[in-house]
This record gives C-alpha cells, sequence and structure tokens, in this order.
C-alpha cells in the first residue's frame, strides 16, 4: 500500500494508506474504496452516502455524525475508533454488510433491523446502542460494556456476551438459546422479573 492523500478528483480509491486526513464535512459520496487503510483519520459529519468500502480498515479514527445513507460496508474493520451517532441501519444491506468493531467506544449508534450474524464488538464500549429486530446469531459481544444499549425483539442465538457487562436483555422478547454469558453479570438477565436475590 502507498500512503497518500486522499484524490477527491478519484472515483475510485485502491489499495492506499490514507493517514491523519480531516475529513470533517467533507462528502465521500459515490466513492468506491477498495483494500484501504485509515490511520487516524477525522470524519466527522462526513458524507457516506452511496459510498462502497470493501475490505477495508479504520483505526484510530473518529467516526461522528456521519451520512451512512446508502453506504456499502463489506469486510471493513473499525479498531480503536471512536464511532458517534452513526445510523448504521440507512446502510445498503443488500450488499453483503459485514463489519468488525474491535477495542472502539460507539454512542448512540443504530444498527435496527440488520442482519447482523457472526458480527464482531470484542472489547468495545457500547453506550446507548439500539439493536430491535436484529439478527445477531452468534455475534461476538466478549469484553465489551453495553451500558445503556437496548436489545429489542433480536436474534441472540449463540451470541457470545461472554465478561461482558451492564448488558440488560428481555429474556421475553429477544431470543437467546444457547447463547453465552458470564457469572455474575448474567445476573443482570433477571433484573427484569423484580425479583429478590439472595447473595448467601
Amino acid at each position: 500500500m502507498n500512503n497518500v492523500k486522499i484524490p477527491f478528483s478519484s472515483t475510485e480509491i485502491e489499495n492506499q494508506v490514507i493517514k491523519s486526513v480531516d475529513f470533517s464535512h467533507k462528502s465521500l459520496a459515490g466513492k468506491y474504496f477498495y483494500n484501504c487503510s485509515f490511520k487516524q483519520c477525522i470524519f466527522s459529519e462526513s458524507t457516506w452516502e452511496n459510498t462502497t468500502f470493501n475490505s477495508c480498515q479504520f483505526i484510530s479514527c473518529n467516526i461522528s455524525l456521519i451520512n451512512l445513507r446508502g453506504c456499502k460496508l463489506h469486510d471493513v474493520s473499525f479498531i480503536e475508533c471512536k464511532i458517534v451517532g452513526a445510523e448504521f441501519y440507512k446502510c445498503d444491506g443488500s450488499f453483503l454488510f459485514s463489519i468488525k468493531i474491535q477495542n472502539s467506544f460507539l454512542q448512540y449508534c443504530n444498527f435496527s433491523n440488520m442482519n447482523m450474524k457472526n458480527t464482531i464488538f470484542v472489547g468495545c464500549k457500547i453506550h446507548h446502542g439500539t439493536f430491535i429486530e436484529t439478527c445477531l446469531t452468534e455475534a461476538d459481544f466478549s469484553n465489551t460494556d453495553l451500558q445503556g444499549t437496548r436489545f429489542h425483539t433480536c436474534d441472540l442465538r449463540k451470541a457470545n456476551f461472554s465478561h461482558a457487562k451492564n448488558y440488560r436483555i428481555d429474556l421475553q422478547v429477544n431470543k437467546i438459546k444457547k447463547a453465552k454469558f458470564s457469572f455474575p453479570e448474567c445476573i443482570n438477565l433477571l433484573s427484569i422479573f423484580d425479583l429478590e436475590i439472595l447473595y448467601h
């Protein structure tokens, strides 16, 4: 890969390393990125409308309040990123949507009505996230802090919540057969039942 600043005049950008570029308020609409790495870039309020990212990485990037309408994300990794207010449900789901998020901070992100089977959210902080009618079978939330995050009518079968914390999952409205949880955090699963749990 070459280390370059992105040429905004280009429609197709392949095999590039794009480092320390401020894309704040800029538009990447309609562009196609293949096998590119974005390192320490800022995407605050940028536009990714109808943009395609295929086999790309975002490393230590600030991704806040981006426009994701029609965006195509396939085999995309977010590593040690800050992602705020991202409405992932607006992405183009017909393009084999697949992402991996590791050791990142997410706040007020919405993943509703998406097929996210096998998606990795390892070692993250997902605060006040929204998952409504989301397919998360075999997803990996291990070592993730899910403070304030909502799961409603989701398919969480075989999902991995080992060593995750601060989750609140309603057993009556979500499918969780064979999902993995760790003790003592799994006591949170009983919080909706207004039980008195004794620790003697």
